[in-house]
Parts: C-alpha cells; sequence; structure tokens
C-alpha cells in the first residue's frame, strides 16, 4: 500500500466514524491523500474536482428537481393521486395500493426516496389507521413505496451513472421503465393479497362519473410523463433537453391552466432546487476526486484483477455484486455508492460480457432495495419520527415488500431483457 493510499483509508475512516457527512469524508480524505503526492498542489485538486461537474447531461439534475417541485406545488401531483385513486377505490386494500402508487410518483419526482417517506408518510399514515389498517403495516407502505422513485424515468441516479461510466443517458433512463413498473405492480399484488386476508376495508365503490372527472381533471397532469419518456423514446430530444421541457411544461400547466402555482412560491421552489443540485454536485466533485487517487494508485485494476482470478462465471459476479450493493445500500446514498463503486465494477463487468446499461439498471435498482432494508435501510429511519412506529415494527413489515423487491433485482440482473427491452427498441428506430 502506497502512502498516499494508507492517508485515503485512514482519513476516510476516521471522518465517517466521527459522523462527518459522505461528502467531506470524501472530499479531505482525498485532499489528504494527493498533497502526500510530490508535485501536487491544491489548485490542481480545485481543477480536478470542477472537471468532475463540467458534463453536459449533469443538467438535467437541475431541471428534473425543477420539474418534480413544480409538479408537487403546482397541483400536478395531487391530481394525478386523485386519478390513481379514483381507479383503485373500490378494491379490497385500495388505499394500500394508492399510498404505493403514490409514492413510486412523488419519489421519481423529487430523486429522493427518504424525503417522500416522511412527505407521503406525514399524509397517507393517519389516513390508513382512520381506515383501519394495523400502525405497524400502514407504517411502512410510505417506506417500501418510495424505494422505486429512483429506478422509475426521470431519475437523477441514473443520469449520475451514465457521466460516471459515459453510459447513454437515454438508454439508462429507459432501462428502469419495466423493472420499475414490475416492482411497483408486485408489491401492490402483495399489498392486496393481504388486504383480502386481514379482511382490510374497500373504499367508496366505482363510479365512472367520478373516473371520468378524475381523468378529465388530470388530463394535463397524465401529458407529463408521456412528453417526457415519449420525447426520449422517440429521439425527438436528448434526457437533459426532455427535464428543460418538463419544467416548461409544468409551468405552462401549474400556472395557465390549474393557476396554484404564484410567482412568490415558484422563487422558493427555485431556490430549494438550486440547493439541492449543489449538495449533489458536490457530491460529484469529491468523488471525481477519490475516484481520481484510486485510480492513480491503480487500485481499481488491481481489485478486478483480485475479483476476476476469485470469480470465474458471470453467475458468481452477479450474486457478488447484488450483495454488495444490497449492504452498502443500507448505510448510504445511492449518489455516493454510484460514484465509488461504479468505476470498479464496470470493468470487470465488461469482462464478464455484460451490458453496461443493463448494469447501470443492476446498480440502482439494487440501492433503492437497500433503502427499505432493515435494519439500517434509511427509509425505515425516515418513517420513524413521522409514523411514531419503532424501527423494529418497520424492519418486521418491510420484510415481505423487501423480499419480493429483492426477487425482482435479482429476475432483472438473469433476464437482462427485463432491462435492456425498451433501449433496445429505442437502438431500433
Amino acid at each position: 500500500m502506497t502512502i498516499s493510499m494508507f492517508f485515503l483509508a485512514l482519513c476516510f475512516a476516521v471522518t465517517l466514524a466521527i459522523g462527518v457527512p459522505v461528502v467531506w469524508s470524501l472530499a479531505l480524505s482525498s485532499m489528504v491523500a494527493c498533497l502526500s503526492i510530490p508535485g501536487i498542489s491544491l489548485s490542481f485538486l480545485a481543477q480536478k474536482m470542477e472537471l468532475g461537474s463540467e458534463k453536459y447531461a449533469l443538467l438535467a439534475i437541475f431541471f428534473f428537481l425543477l420539474a418534480g417541485s413544480i409538479m408537487q406545488h403546482g397541483g400536478i401531483a395531487k391530481r394525478l393521486i386523485a386519478f390513481a385513486k379514483s381507479i383503485t377505490s373500490f378494491i379490497r386494500g385500495g388505499m394500500s395500493i394508492v399510498a404505493i402508487i403514490t409514492c413510486m410518483f412523488f419519489a421519481a419526482l423529487s430523486g429522493s426516496s427518504v424525503a417522500t417517506t416522511a412527505a407521503i408518510g406525514t399524509i397517507f399514515y393517519p389516513e390508513l389507521v382512520k381506515d383501519g389498517y394495523k400502525k405497524g403495516y400502514a407504517a411502512t407502505l410510505p417506506v417500501v413505496g418510495g424505494t422505486l422513485g429512483i429506478v422509475i424515468p426521470p431519475s437523477i441516479v441514473f443520469v449520475v451513472y451514465g457521466t460516471t461510466t459515459n453510459t447513454s443517458v437515454a438508454r439508462l433512463l429507459m432501462s428502469g421503465v419495466l423493472p420499475g413498473l414490475l416492482g411497483g405492480l408486485a408489491m401492490c399484488l402483495y399489498a392486496y393479497f393481504y388486504a383480502l386476508r386481514h379482511k382490510m376495508p374497500k373504499g367508496a365503490p366505482f363510479r365512472f362519473n367520478a373516473f371520468l372527472d378524475a381523468t378529465k381533471d388530470a388530463m394535463w397532469a397524465l401529458m407529463m410523463p408521456i412528453i417526457v419518456l415519449g420525447g426520449i423514446y422517440a429521439g425527438i430530444f436528448t434526457p437533459t433537453e426532455s427535464a428543460a421541457i418538463a419544467c416548461i411544461y409544468g409551468l405552462f400547466v401549474s400556472c395557465g391552466v390549474y393557476r396554484e402555482l404564484k410567482l412568490k412560491r415558484l422563487i422558493q421552489i427555485a431556490i430549494e432546487s438550486v440547493k439541492s443540485t449543489a449538495n449533489v454536485m458536490l457530491i460529484i466533485m469529491a468523488a471525481t476526486l477519490f475516484s481520481y487517487v484510486l485510480t492513480r494508485n491503480n487500485i481499481p485494476v488491481m481489485l478486478s484483477n483480485a475479483i476476476t482470478s476469485a470469480i470465474t462465471t458471470k453467475t458468481e459476479f452477479l450474486l457478488a455484486l447484488n450483495i454488495l450493493l444490497l449492504i452498502l445500500g443500507m448505510v448510504m446514498d445511492a449518489g455516493p455508492i454510484i460514484l465509488i463503486i461504479a468505476p470498479i465494477v464496470y470493468p470487470i463487468a465488461l469482462k464478464f460480457g455484460i451490458d453496461p446499461v443493463h448494469l447501470g439498471c443492476i446498480i440502482v435498482f439494487n440501492l433503492s432495495v437497500g433503502q427499505a432494508t432493515p435494519p439500517f435501510g434509511l427509509c425505515l429511519f425516515a418513517a420513524q419520527p413521522v409514523t411514531g412506529q419503532s424501527i423494529a415494527t418497520l424492519s418486521r413489515n418491510a420484510m415481505p415488500f423487501v423480499i419480493i423487491l429483492y426477487l425482482m433485482v435479482l429476475a432483472t440482473s438473469f433476464i437482462p431483457e427485463i432491462a435492456l427491452t425498451i433501449p433496445r427498441l429505442m437502438m431500433a428506430r
């Protein structure tokens, strides 16, 4: 081990142990390691970090965050929720299905599973308890429902992976559609059979007129994902351009059609989006420096050789990767994990003939499940204060959903067509 790697490992471990945020742990440990190398100055470190942020695709992060906030505060999101309720209210356990679908919508919009769990948990938990759901189960639905937000596009995490590995962001976004929808469908089916077994109440009877009213009211809102995903799929615009178009369309609908978004609130939303983008960019810049230190010391090559000598088949590699990512996903945010792990496993995956888009989908899907996995899943801790349920209760109720989702992860890992069908259709156009 070189001196720079010794300082990198020591500083990173110490800063994490004393509670320093991951972004500053990455930056400080990388700086200490680089300064131990003769000839490297602070100005060089600053230039290296800046290079990590100078990627066109990263513009999509701000626009996706802004579009999500506009939808949430401009009346678009609540109409999508009302539309979902009009379809599922008559089903036994329909409220639980609506809670899962709502969390998936919000997580996809906000890009944060943890924030979705806290926000939607505050809204739905009292309503679910009032409708007769057990408190532990009701508190768990926002935990598991929000996990797929970083899989279903628009997904900031896919943008981060794409820029880190130079993989097509458009194809990555499309790769998450089927896995995300299948995972959501599997959770909704479990919620339905759980409701049958425990005799959960039905909602209001299905009324066609109410459905038509909800559809009519949500028509403008329903067009937004169609425009974003349809435009990317058809090759009309890039993911970055689609994010900007989503903002423009969201502003038109929120201000011109629904007239619920005022100028004062729009300014606050823009400021919040800038702050959130700055946090993401800081992580990317710090991780760029961290990756530079690793690459300079040939760590990715050494790990690649060690892993490929110990793991001889594609199946062994996929199983090992899934286990590693699930564990990491329980204790860290998806962004830093991707920035650290992706450059290491990417060349190894290529050696085993794994498509880079498929690899990206596996990584992101895995990390999404890890956020709800007991006992350290970050979404569990986000739900605890807003629902008042213990981590043990949340963990116990989350396990069936986690098992279902992890089975979907394994299916996506070993059946590449689940992730690659839509991206391949894009290429065939």
